[in-house]
């Protein structure tokens, strides 16, 4: 997940190589897992596995593991770490079986929310379908962290909490989709409840660890770096949303014209939009009005600096965890995002000069 360095065997080098097993281990677990499924869902899955590369790349460039990725997959095994999970050895490659079993219950967990996203958000993947495969991959992860937890356990209440307000979450977005509703700072919050079930699997390790008052930081850490992502990645995909008919905050914030959707419903009694809902139109204006907002109006960098002020937020919540993996991973970030802002704006200037434009490097 973060960009490693240091020599082999040092510092960052030894946390690296874990990083990297871990990865390993649980594409290893997921295949495991797709060979349990039917022939229909099997195929199911090998056509999200493709579309998602998800068995390719190298450690830091494959699905899990890309300079844009979250901490997937490593926050687990941070937080199983740092607060006392048997020591590395008693599982495979070395690993905890704690942090194992709980980064392959976030792996699928992800999987599960992307298929969901996808056809909510783009229409991606034939509706009965994607349910099935969707459900068989929530099925393994409920499974996969009732192994590590009681029955009884209070993290149970969080679970059900944290899902039924995913669901409320999702459906708001898709109702922006289609225009029913203005993006304001307020829905933002509210729309980034679908990212939390990320805290669950840590949240997990904290209360096999007896640790769970710590888990208002782990909230904290998780909804921070979770919103900014969502800001970074909707600011890179601007262009693409507004040429979709995705009114985004981002695009909001902007001021931006959308293009029309087409699914949307019609506005009750022929209302006006909200001051802040992105205006649609439908001719080539609204392209170039988005970019002069990005980048002769400063919206690009004022986007910027609200996803670091939540990274920065991010770093804090960390510290107060004692995760100084969780730190420099926001550390990595922010270098990240001022080189992509840095590439970001050399590859537009280049274009405006007639130049030959490099390859921006925009996450998946």
């Amino acid at each position: 997940m973060s960009e490693h360095g240091g020599a082999a065997g040092g510092g960052e080098g030894a946390k690296g190589d874990v990083e990297a097993s871990l990865e390993a281990e649980v594409l290893r677990r997921i295949a495991e897992f797709r060979r349990r499924l039917g022939g229909e869902l099997g195929a199911l899955f090998d056509e999200l596995a493709a579309r998602l590369r998800l068995f390719e790349g190298e450690p830091g460039e494959g699905y899990f593991s890309h300079p844009m990725a979250l901490p997937v997959l490593e926050l687990p095994l941070w937080v199983a770490t740092g607060f006392g999970a048997p020591a590395p050895g008693a599982g495979p490659r070395g690993l905890p079986p704690l942090a194992v079993d709980l980064a392959e219950a976030a792996a699928v967990g992800y999987l599960h929310v992307r298929i969901e996203d996808d056809l909510l958000d783009e229409g991606v993947g034939e509706p009965g379908a994607a349910v099935l495969l969707s459900g068989a991959l929530f099925a393994r992860h409920q499974a996969l962290l009732a192994r590590s937890l009681p029955g009884g356990s209070a993290f149970w209440d969080l679970f059900e909490e944290v899902w039924f307000g995913y669901g409320e979450a999702m459906l708001l977005e898709r109702r922006l989709h289609r225009g029913g509703g203005a993006r304001d700072a307020d829905t933002f919050r509210r729309v980034l409840a679908r990212s939390r079930p990320l805290v669950l699997p840590a949240a997990a390790a904290l209360f096999a660890l007896s640790r769970p008052e710590r888990l208002a930081s782990l909230e904290t850490f998780v909804s921070a770096l979770a919103a900014a992502h969502q800001l970074f990645a909707d600011l890179l995909h601007a262009e693409k949303d507004r040429a979709i008919g995705n009114a985004t905050y981002v695009l909001s914030r902007l001021g931006a014209q959308v293009e029309p959707s087409g699914d949307g419903p019609p506005r009750p009694g022929g209302a006006a939009r909200a001051d802040d809902e992105p205006r649609r139109t439908t001719d080539g204006r609204g392209a170039t009005a988005l970019r002069v907002a990005l980048f002769a109006r400063g919206g690009f960098d004022a986007i910027l600096e609200e996803a670091r002020c939540e990274l920065a937020r991010a770093e804090d919540a960390a510290g107060a965890l004692e995760l100084p993996e969780a730190v420099r991973f926001c550390k990595e970030r922010a270098r990240y995002m001022a080189e992509i802002q840095r590439r970001v704006f050399l590859a537009f200037f280049s274009a405006l000069a007639g130049e030959p434009v490099a390859s921006v490097g925009a996450p998946r």
